[in-house]
């Protein structure tokens, strides 16, 4: 078998280190913490303190943070004395830890808070948007939502109002709109504040692949961008959609279905997670399994927790013990 360069942690005699796609150990165990790669680092702990190592080991970010979150547009957030700044994927300490709290970095900005209000930096840690927000969101599709006397709007990267706060919820851009709540029932705005989805559902989720679930009369369908219900609201829950495929339910059974509301899996499962690889993973009777497209069972369900799976490998949980499997369900490493 064909090695991947994607690496897995491991935890072994209370250390973490890390493998790959054979289970072969590539990084030996030596952290107190371990998580999975980003941007080809990884978050490590050496004893109650964080940095980042590269993928053969070394150490890229000295391990000197009381907290660190991943890379995001090549800086990543740290955390020292209180307060937070961000290193670049080098090691540098670019933008020093200054602020009660801050966001990754999104579009090029990052949300920052000093004193009681919030605002924006680039990547050099200038601000560019000054702190006047009660709140302040990670930008999309080139607006931000922020909060403003006590209501939601939108700025756009230079810090203009381009949509009025004056919405008890809204939710980031996604497609061109922006689901918000007008008198307790939601709709979609665009960029410009227009109301091209009217508010007549109880919850609206973000525009995907065309599609977006809503909820009418306590059952859940979904509308196109023209605000026709496609798929009829009929369903107890529903997701967004995914490489084609939504993930739907009935009572307490779950399934999944395309852009035309037809059943591709059956509404029979206990539960189901995301397409990852060609598989999906699906739970029956407290047990979870894998099927392809076509349902059928490609791993069979005996394990109490599972994952998506990274470049062929799952991270899965077999008699309280953590284990990951390859695409032919074949163990390559347990503890």
């Amino acid at each position: 078998m064909e090695t991947h360069k994607t690496l897995y942690p491991i935890k072994s005699n209370g250390k973490y280190g890390y493998i790959n796609n054979l289970g072969e150990i590539c990084i030996e165990p030596e952290f107190d913490y371990a998580e999975e790669f980003n941007e080809s680092l990884a978050i490590i702990g050496i004893d109650d303190s964080f940095g980042f190592i590269d993928m053969e080991g070394n150490l890229v970010v000295k391990a000197e943070y009381e907290d660190v979150y991943e890379f995001s547009e090549g800086l990543a957030m740290v955390e020292l004395e209180g307060k937070r700044g961000f290193v670049d994927n080098k090691g540098n300490l670019v933008i020093t830890p200054q602020f009660n709290e801050a966001s990754i970095f999104s579009e090029g900005l990052a949300a920052v808070q000093l004193g009681y209000k919030w605002g924006y930096i680039n990547q050099e840690g200038k601000i560019v948007i000054k702190p006047e927000f009660l709140d302040a969101f990670d930008f999309s599709e080139g607006l931000a939502l922020v909060q403003s006397g006590g209501k939601l709007g939108f700025i756009d990267k230079n810090g203009n109002i381009a949509v009025e706060p004056k919405y008890n919820y809204a939710y980031g851009f996604s497609e061109g709109m922006a689901a918000v709540q007008v008198k307790n029932k939601c709709g979609y705005i665009d960029k410009a504040g227009e109301i091209v989805i009217k508010p007549n559902y109880s919850t609206a989720n973000d525009f995907s692949e065309g599609l977006a679930a809503v909820e009418l009369n306590d059952k859940y369908g979904f509308v196109d961008a023209k605000g026709e219900m496609t798929i009829p609201a009929k369903y107890d829950w529903a997701d967004n959609f995914y490489k084609g495929f939504a993930a739907v339910a009935i009572g307490d059974k779950y399934g999944f279905v395309n852009k035309e509301g037809k059943e591709l899996i059956p509404i029979k499962f206990d539960n189901v997670d995301t397409i990852s690889e060609g598989l999906i993973s699906v739970e029956v009777n407290g047990k979870w399994g894998y099927i392809d497209k076509e349902c059928n069972f490609i791993i069979e369900p005996n394990f109490d927790e599972v994952s998506k799976f990274v470049d062929g490998v799952a991270k899965v949980t077999f008699e309280n013990r953590i284990r990951y499997i390859n695409k032919d369900g074949q163990c390559i490493w347990k503890v």
